[in-house]
């Protein structure tokens, strides 16, 4: 049924050829997809830091509003404890 010449050839290929595949994925795919990979996670790590950076700059400006509106209460609150203190007398 099956002609021997095909399995002598069936066998040499799986003899060679698979191993071969493997060297080539290893020495070949293996460092490229590893590089892909640095590549990939180095940009994910300048986009954070450049995001941590963005972030902080957005809490300083938030602080910085919030004691201007707290040194505007409370001059807004002695103001109101002047006026009320000289309509007294």
């Amino acid at each position: 049924m099956i002609d021997p010449l095909l399995i002598q050839i069936l066998g040499i290929v799986f003899a060679v050829g698979v191993p071969a595949v493997g060297l080539v994925t290893h020495f070949v795919l293996r460092p490229l997809v590893r590089d892909i990979t640095a590549a990939i996670q180095s940009s994910k790590e300048s986009g954070q830091g450049e995001l941590e950076h963005r972030l902080a700059r957005l809490e300083d400006a938030y602080y910085q509003l919030d004691r201007q509106m707290t040194r505007l209460l409370e001059a807004e609150r002695f103001r109101r404890e002047l006026e009320a203190g000289s309509g007294e007398r």
